[in-house]
C-alpha cells in the first residue's frame, strides 16, 4: 500500500526527495519509476546542488565521477554553477596521470569542462600560483579581483577528514598537489592572507556565490578554531576600517561558522572588544558592532559588570592609578549623553582612579586620566555621591575642585535646602522637577555633613573646599 502510494507521487517531488537524500540509488532499488527518477540528469544535478553548493559542485561531480557524472549532467553543472578557471587548470594538470580526483571521468565530459570557455584549453596560468605571488610581492590587489570576478577564482574545499597537525605543517605540502583533489593547507593559508591583506576580497567573492561562512569553515576544518578572541581581532586588526563594506558579511559568517543567531554573535563581538586587554585606538569596530545591535547600552553594561570595572573600587585601600581603558573608549561612550548610564559608570571609575592619582604618576597615564575627566566634567556628568569619602584622601587638587566649586555649585545654585528638609527619595534617576533637585541637593548636604563628622579630614584641600563652599551658601561649618 505504501508503495503505491509514493510512486503515485509528482515527478517533481520525487526528484525533491531523492536530491535530498544521501544515498539516493538505495531509492533506486524500489521501483522503475524511482530507478528512473533518481537516475535522471537532473535529479544528479540537483542533489549535487544541494550536497555542495554552487561553488563545489563541479569539484565533487569530477571527483565522483562515472556513473554520476555524464555528459548530461556536466551540461546542467556548467549551467547552473560556478566554474572557476582555477578547477579547469587543475584538471587539465592531473588528468590521465593515474590522480584519484579528476580520472574518472569520461573523455568527452573532460573535453566538455576544459572547452567550456574560450580561451581555457590552451590556458597555461595557476590562479593560486598568482595570487600566491601577488601577496609575496605586494602588488595591486586588482590582480587578485580580476582572477575572482573575471575567472571565478574559488579554492578547493578541504578534505572533511583533515587534521590540524596537517595545518601545523603546511610547508611539507606546499607544491604538492593531492590525490584525492581536495586542497592543501597552504592553498587555504593563501586564500586566508588574501583577505586579510585585502578584505574588499569578500564582497566580491560573496557577489560570485563564495559565501563568507563557508571560508571560515574551512579554516575551523583545518585548525583554525574560530574563538572569541579571532573574531574580535578581525573585528579590530584586520577589517576596522572597512566593517561598512564586508561587516554584514563578517557577522553572517561568524554566526554560520559558530551556529550562533547574529545577535549573539553581534554581543559576544562586543564582549570581546570591551575586554580589558584590548588597547583600543579607534572606534570603528566598536561603533560598528553597537550601531548593529538592540539596547546597545545594556549590553555594554553587562561586559562592564562581567570585566569588574568599578566593583568595589569605593574602597579607598584598594589602590586605582590607571584607568582601565583607553581613552578612545570613554571619548567614544560620551556619545550616549550625560545622563547616560553607561557614561554614569564610567564616571564613577574615572572619579576612583583620580582619588588615587599623585603628580609623580607615569606622565602619559597622567595625562590621559586628565584628559577624561576634563572632557567627562565639560559634558556635566554628574558625581556619583558614594565616592565622597574618597576625596578626603585625594592627593590632587582638581577632582575636589571639578566636585565644590563646578558640580555642586551648578546643583545648588542659589538655594541650600535646610539640612533635615524631609523629601521622599525619587523612583528616577533623572531630575525632571524642583522637588528631585531639591532632594538631590538634600541628599549631597547630609553626606558631605557625615563625611566630615565621621572621622579626621585628612586632606588640606578637601578641608578649605568644603570650608569655602559652606561659606558660600551661609551654611554653619561643623569643624
Amino acid at each position: 500500500m505504501n508503495r503505491i502510494w509514493i510512486n503515485k507521487l509528482p515527478v517533481e517531488l520525487k526528484v525533491e526527495i531523492a536530491s535530498y537524500l544521501e544515498k539516493p540509488y538505495l531509492l533506486g532499488c524500489c521501483s522503475r519509476e524511482w530507478y528512473s527518477v533518481v537516475n535522471s540528469p537532473h535529479t544528479k544535478y540537483r542533489w549535487l546542488l544541494n550536497k555542495y553548493g554552487r561553488v563545489h559542485a563541479l569539484f565533487h561531480a569530477v571527483r565522483i565521477g562515472e556513473p554520476l557524472l555524464n555528459i548530461s549532467v556536466i551540461e546542467l553543472v556548467l549551467k547552473n554553477s560556478l566554474i572557476s578557471r582555477y578547477l579547469v587548470q587543475r584538471l587539465k594538470l592531473v588528468y590521465g596521470k593515474h590522480c584519484l580526483w579528476g580520472n574518472n571521468i569520461s573523455n568527452n565530459v573532460y573535453e566538455r569542462i576544459i572547452n567550456f570557455k574560450e580561451g581555457y584549453r590552451n590556458d597555461n596560468h595557476n590562479d593560486m600560483h598568482s595570487i600566491r605571488q601577488v601577496l609575496k610581492k605586494g602588488e595591486n590587489e586588482n590582480d587578485i579581483k580580476t582572477i575572482i570576478e573575471v575567472y571565478g577564482f574559488a579554492p578547493f574545499p578541504p578534505k572533511p577528514t583533515f587534521r590540524t597537525y596537517i595545518f601545523e605543517n603546511f610547508a611539507k605540502y606546499e607544491d604538492n598537489l593531492p590525490q584525492n583533489g581536495y586542497a592543501t593547507a597552504s592553498e587555504l593559508k593563501v586564500v586566508a592572507k588574501a583577505i586579510i591583506a585585502y578584505p574588499d576580497l569578500l564582497n566580491i567573492w560573496r557577489k560570485i556565490g563564495q559565501a563568507v561562512a563557508e571560508k571560515l569553515c574551512n579554516l575551523q576544518s583545518i585548525g583554525f578554531p574560530l574563538t572569541d578572541t579571532l573574531i574580535g581581532n578581525a573585528l579590530l586588526l584586520l577589517f576596522k576600517r572597512r566593517l561598512i563594506d564586508v561587516g554584514e558579511s563578517l557577522i553572517e559568517g561568524f554566526s554560520i561558522a559558530r551556529k550562533m543567531p547574529k545577535t549573539d554573535v553581534l554581543e559576544m563581538c562586543l564582549i570581546d572588544l570591551l575586554d580589558l586587554s584590548r588597547i583600543l585606538e579607534q572606534s570603528d569596530a566598536l561603533n560598528y558592532i553597537i550601531n548593529s545591535i538592540n539596547d546597545p547600552e545594556k549590553q555594554i553594561l553587562s561586559a562592564f559588570e562581567k570585566y569588574s570595572i568599578v566593583e568595589g573600587d569605593n574602597n579607598p585601600t584598594q589602590s586605582r592609578t590607571f584607568l582601565k581603558y583607553s581613552p578612545v573608549l570613554y571619548q567614544y561612550m560620551l556619545r550616549f549623553g550625560a545622563k547616560s548610564p553607561v557614561v554614569k559608570y564610567l564616571m564613577k571609575e574615572i572619579i576612583i582612579v583620580h582619588t588615587q592619582l599623585a603628580d609623580t604618576e607615569n606622565a602619559n597615564k597622567l595625562r590621559d586620566a586628565d584628559t577624561i575627566l576634563d572632557e567627562y566634567y565639560a559634558a556635566n556628568v554628574p558625581f556619583d555621591r558614594s565616592l565622597l569619602p574618597l576625596f578626603k584622601e585625594c592627593l590632587r587638587g582638581k577632582p575636589i575642585s571639578y566636585l565644590f566649586e563646578g558640580y555642586l555649585p551648578e546643583l545648588f545654585g542659589s538655594e541650600v535646602p535646610q539640612p533635615f528638609m524631609t523629601f521622599q527619595i525619587p523612583e528616577v534617576d533623572v531630575l525632571t522637577s524642583s522637588t528631585q533637585t531639591k532632594e538631590l541637593q538634600r541628599l549631597w548636604l547630609e553626606d558631605i555633613q557625615k563625611c566630615i563628622r565621621s572621622d579626621e579630614l585628612v586632606n588640606s584641600e578637601f578641608k578649605r573646599q568644603i570650608t569655602n563652599f559652606f561659606t558660600l551658601y551661609g551654611i554653619s561649618i561643623p569643624f
